[in-house]
């Protein structure tokens, strides 16, 4: 082995490439296992139920069974195609609520709760709490408006994205992640 050679063969591996110090940007998705299983037994069960139904009163909610699984098994199957639920980066936070995007920069928020998740069974959430609200807000559909409503009413913040179960975070360091992301531009603080 020549003294070149020996050289090079030493050097760390990493050197060479561009590392980016900057954040990875942190997702919520829903979760595809879960929605894909529930999907499918909902699927089996619904046509359990339409094999069995006839046109005895028994029968009939047999029929009215049927349907509501089945609707249950598309609502999951649609959720496996919505992709993210929330993507946070360098830049701000934007949330799907129902089919529309909101987005906003860090600097337009006044904080970011999170309540982690208690045991298993239980949903954590993300809320963004914005500075001024009413532009983003009045801009929205009127569909979406009604979604953000009911998030207000439960959540105290109209955009609101849960976590957990059904919905999985890039991260699971959630507060660190989006403590990272945003930069000291705004708090982000855990909801106890």
């Amino acid at each position: 082995m020549t003294e070149a050679s020996a050289m090079t063969h030493h050097q760390p591996r990493h050197e060479g490439f561009d590392l980016d110090d900057r954040p990875v940007p942190f997702t919520i998705r829903a979760s595809q296992k879960v929605h894909g299983g529930l999907a499918l037994g909902a699927g089996l069960v619904a046509v359990g139920f339409a094999a069995s139904a006839s046109g005895t009163a028994t029968g009939v909610l047999r029929w009215f069974a049927a349907a509501a699984f089945a609707v249950l098994a598309v609502v999951c199957a649609r959720a496996l195609t919505v992709g993210d639920m929330l993507v946070a980066d360098d830049v701000g936070i934007r949330l799907r609520i129902g089919n529309e995007w909101i987005g906003t920069r860090w600097q337009e928020i006044e904080e970011v709760t999170v309540l982690k998740r208690r045991h298993p069974l239980d949903d954590g959430r993300i809320a963004v709490h914005l500075l001024d609200p009413g532009p983003i807000l009045a801009a929205m559909p009127s569909a979406t408006r009604r979604t953000t409503d009911a998030n207000r009413r439960l959540t105290g913040s109209s955009l609101a994205v849960p976590f957990g179960l059904t919905a999985r975070p890039s991260n699971g360091e959630v507060v660190q992640a989006l403590h990272m992301l945003a930069d000291a531009r705004c708090p982000v603080r855990e909801q106890l």
